[in-house]
């Protein structure tokens, strides 16, 4: 049987390397539906936003993505809600990050309304204000 769930749990100082072959490895699963990765309050830079989001976007029958612990900048969460555009069966997100802004939430709302089998969404972000829930 083909690998359907990936969970990992990384210390904060990982190398481009280790994210290059991680999310490589993700690209060639076809019947992955389900990424959990939890960072342990690391920053999730830019460059690897992208990697991870052309790895969801090669990933069909994705329903589930969790990412845990860390800071995601709006341009990483422009990156990631372009990526949940094109992910058809996702059907439940899970953010638990250390940050995330008003501008952040826009681009997620306006996402989420395109991701038609979308049925659960959970945030757990001490920094998100009552504005930003609105815009959900």
């Amino acid at each position: 049987p083909a690998l359907q769930s990936i969970s990992l749990k990384l210390g904060s100082l990982i190398g481009d390397c280790v994210w290059t072959s991680l999310i490589e490895a993700i690209r060639h699963l076809p019947a992955l539906q389900c990424i959990s990765l939890d960072l342990l309050l690391a920053d999730l830079t830019d460059d690897t936003m992208k990697l991870l989001s052309d790895a969801i976007r090669h990933a069909p029958g994705l329903q589930c993505i969790s990412l845990y612990g860390f800071s995601l900048s709006d341009d990483c969460l422009k990156l990631f809600s372009e990526a949940i555009r094109h992910a058809p069966a996702l059907q439940s997100i899970n953010l638990y990050c250390s940050r995330l802004t008003d501008n952040g939430m826009k681009l997620l709302s306006e996402a989420i309304q395109h991701a038609p089998a979308l049925q659960y969404i959970s945030l757990q972000c001490p920094d998100l204000t009552d504005h930003g829930m609105k815009l959900l």
